[in-house]
């Protein structure tokens, strides 16, 4: 049996931030015994293997390397089930998933950082303020210590968020220095071209990424908390949501693929504004728009994978798989999400109408 433990000790080190010599230490051999078992030069003696087993929180299976792939596999499992249960569950739910995965696997900063975002989200309901101090560890511990950029970009954002939330300020303009300017981004800069063929490719994505940006910025100033929620006020936020629709079209045409969801989105929220308002002609309109995109969605979602945008300025781009930048619905249909809208009461002087009934019955036939 080729034994691997010196290529598994390397790697739990470089994960967890450690150096040979605080291993050494730890373990009571010298750094230079360490750097021969991650040569392959040798092996630690049988009695170090519990030590070494518990000092990187695994078991000594998964120190010989027999139980890595039952591990990642198990891992790849849980991080599922919270996605799915981020769409689905209740926050008690996810909270208890995630508090039973760091159990199990306090090591890993996905994990680690999962279980932040599950305690602020009860933090945001109950106002517990004990819960604070731990939220806040978990995500500094991801901000300092995690390897994986997108992973560590993601707790500096919720550590931000977290501050904002808790009228620390000061402490999040100081995070904001953890973050890369857009200018000097990974997008802007393979857009100036790296030599291998691809600039137009690099540019188009950057243009993708920026349109989708710039569309749910454009979103945000309309909730912002600077401005008022109140009737003069809603006529602004509705033409921001246009805009924002406008500049989906700019971009894409009328081939929208995924982002159809952005535009159904955009014409519930203006529906909203337009009940308040109580132009009910207008909020009919907008819904059956909603419904218009909704339903494109899902459509795009079963049919259009791999298919690349028609527009000339983005068709190189395409409809991606799942990955950690690109996230979708994994439980319910767009439909559903978009039906269970039309349920809130503010639709009541309208729930009789004629147009109303056709967008339920167009959405019912995608709902699941």
């Amino acid at each position: 049996m080729n034994i691997k433990i010196g290529a598994i000790i390397k790697k739990l080190r470089a994960q967890n931030h450690i150096t040979q010599e605080t291993l050494a230490a730890a373990m009571g051999v010298t750094p230079q015994a360490v750097s021969r078992w991650e040569a392959e030069g040798g092996y630690p003696d049988l009695e170090l293997l519990p030590a070494l087993a518990d000092f990187f929180k695994v078991s000594t299976d998964e120190l010989l390397g027999y139980k890595l792939s039952e591990r990642e596999q198990e891992l790849a499992d849980i991080k599922k089930e919270i996605e799915r249960l981020d769409e689905v569950g209740s926050v008690e739910e996810c909270l208890a998933l995630a508090r039973n995965a760091f159990a199990r696997y306090p090591n890993d900063s996905e994990i680690r950082l999962n279980l932040g975002i599950c305690l602020h989200n009860t933090w945001d309901e109950t106002h517990d303020e004990g819960l604070l101090d731990e939220i806040e560890s978990l995500y500094q511990s991801v901000v300092n210590e995690c390897d994986d950029e997108d992973t560590r970009n993601n707790a500096i954002g919720s550590l931000i968020i977290l501050y904002k939330d808790t009228h620390q300020s000061e402490k999040a303009k100081a995070l904001l220095g953890r973050l890369t300017p857009m200018k000097y981004c990974r997008e802007t800069t393979m857009a100036w071209g790296i030599g291998d063929g691809n600039t137009e490719f690099y540019i188009q994505d950057l243009i993708n990424k920026l349109t989708d940006a710039l569309g749910l910025a454009l979103g945000d100033l309309a909730y912002n908390d600077d401005l008022p929620n109140d009737p003069s006020t809603w006529d602004y936020k509705i033409e921001m949501l246009r805009i924002s629709n406008q500049l989906y079209h700019m971009i894409y045409g009328d081939d929208l693929l995924y982002h159809h969801s952005r535009l159904a989105d955009n014409y519930w929220v203006i529906s909203t504004y337009q009940m308040s308002l109580e132009r009910t002609e207008d909020a009919l309109d907008s819904l059956e728009q909603m419904c218009k995109h909704a339903v494109a969605y899902d459509l795009s979602y079963q049919n259009d994978r791999g298919k690349h945008f028609t527009s000339f300025l983005v068709d190189t781009q395409y409809y991606p798989e799942k990955s950690k930048d690109f996230h979708e619905l994994t439980e319910h249909t767009y439909g559903h999400y978009s039906l269970a809208r039309l349920q809130n009461s503010r639709y009541d002087p309208i729930r009789n109408d004629p147009r109303f009934a056709s967008v339920e019955k167009a959405l019912r036939e995608y709902a699941k």
